[in-house]
């Protein structure tokens, strides 16, 4: 019960950006679809909170609202895949776009669900799986399971039971995923070539990745272009703590590890490389770190497979992406998200009949070409090569089976607040790495003290 009232207060602190684990819902979906003007409900604005709302319209008695984090932009795409739901099912949804971050999105739907407004299901990342199922806003599906056995194995059946695990809280299951991603190395293959490297091998090493940053380090035209851009958020940064054995925390979140030395051996890499080598900027809050590796300014950078909506829009296909380097060992990171179904929903097997679909092969074959890797093995095998970039994408699918969760705790938010500021202490004021972290360590464990049994 403390673990549950601590959780829905820190719910509404909730701090994180799309850009950091998974695919964003801000960013249209180019498939060419239109919404079919006359099935599709008019797009709604509620003045208030501008809470943006559009749908489709059903033949029956039953309307779901489906929570999706955004402002509506892609609300065209999503209207035009769910409109064979309902023409299938005759059931209309009614799609509630929040705007803001993750702490405005779980905050405002809080709020939502309190004033005595429903929703019936939610786009949900990993971050907040915890959350959502230690205070209670979500609902276990093992009884609609059960009940639709052939409908729900035709779904997962085509995805990694390492996702699966994911979804699954005391053995029990409370959500369909739909997409993920991991971090990788992207390349900027124009630069490559003019400094005589190719691609690297998947288990390149820690001494070769230097000697790339060095070879890709260089004054052009007057400009200096870095070799790499160092990760500066909390998804990215784990993820090179995985490749050198290390994380934030122990895998039951109840003691911090910020301070082992394979932790302090990888940020310790991450501020030389800035500050004694000169490979990588220093970070800057208002400069696109993807857009530097697009413009040629920066060589490599670490990113999922997001970046491709930023490769589409700027028609930028001189790119190849290889696994991080294996500073200790090869550990994929994994960040994703599914739809839960809500306790207060009114219909909740309708509802967790939506969760399956926007989970199904139909579903996200035409929805997702690209920012995110598909969970269904079959659609990610032919959705990412089908795009066409970046070279050697087999990557963004292929560790599914192995990729390990990125670390969060129904305490979430804290940390990654607490991790943020040392990111930044360290790369950009050049704090002192250790006692940085050994400080870091005391404050995040006195965050999952709570979490002891």
């Amino acid at each position: 019960m403390k673990r549950k009232m601590i959780a829905a207060v820190l719910a509404g602190l909730m701090v994180f950006s799309l850009a950091a684990c998974g695919g964003t819902k801000e960013n249209p979906q180019d498939n060419g679809t239109d919404t079919t003007p006359d099935k599709a409900e008019p797009e709604e604005q509620d003045a208030e909170d501008s809470i943006v709302k559009s749908g489709t319209k059903g033949g029956g008695d039953v309307t779901l609202r489906l929570a999706w984090l955004g402002t509506g932009q892609d609300k065209e795409t999503l209207d035009k895949c769910l409109q064979k739901y309902t023409d299938k099912t005759g059931i209309g949804v009614e799609t509630v776009y929040i705007p803001g971050s993750w702490t405005e999105y779980f905050t405002k739907m809080q709020t939502m669900i309190a004033g005595g407004d429903y929703i019936d299901c939610a786009y949900v990342a990993i971050e907040g799986f915890e959350m959502f199922v230690d205070t209670g806003m979500a609902a276990p599906i093992d009884d609609w399971i059960a009940a639709h056995k052939d409908e729900y194995q035709s779904t997962v059946n085509d995805i990694d039971q390492n996702i699966m695990d994911k979804v699954t809280f005391d053995g029990k299951v409370y959500a369909i995923p739909e997409e993920w991603n991991n971090v990788v190395t992207h390349f900027n293959t124009k630069l490559l070539e003019e400094a005589g490297l190719s691609v690297p091998a998947e288990n390149w090493t820690k001494d070769e990745f230097l000697d790339y940053c060095e070879k890709l380090t260089k004054e052009k035209d007057g400009v200096k272009q870095y070799g790499v851009y160092v990760p500066d958020y909390y998804f990215g940064v784990e993820a090179w703590l995985y490749n050198n054995g290390a994380a934030y925390m122990n895998d039951d979140f109840t003691e911090s590890t910020i301070n082992s030395p394979e932790s302090v051996e990888v940020f310790q890499l991450m501020q030389d490389l800035i500050h004694k080598y000169g490979y990588a900027p220093i970070p800057e809050k208002n400069v696109d770190a993807i857009q530097q590796l697009i413009d040629g300014n920066v060589a490599m950078g670490f990113w999922g497979r997001w970046p491709t909506n930023n490769y589409n829009a700027n028609s930028f296909k001189d790119v190849a992406v290889q696994y991080i380097p294996s500073f200790s060992e090869n550990q994929p990171i994994w960040g994703g998200g599914g739809i839960f179904t809500m306790k207060e929903s009114k219909h909740s097997e309708e509802a967790t009949s939506l969760a399956n679909y926007i989970g199904s092969a139909e579903f996200i074959k035409e929805f997702m070409a690209a920012g995110a890797i598909p969970v269904l093995n079959s659609v990610a095998k032919e959705l990412v090569p089908e795009l066409g970039y970046p070279e050697n994408n087999q990557i963004f699918y292929e560790s599914a089976s192995t990729a390990k969760a990125v670390h969060s705790p129904v305490q979430y938010p804290e940390c990654e607040a607490l991790v943020s500021r040392v990111i930044s202490d360290i790369l950009v004021n050049k704090a002192d790495v250790q006692s940085t972290l050994d400080a870091a360590a005391e404050e995040m464990n006195s965050y999952l003290m709570d979490n002891l049994e």
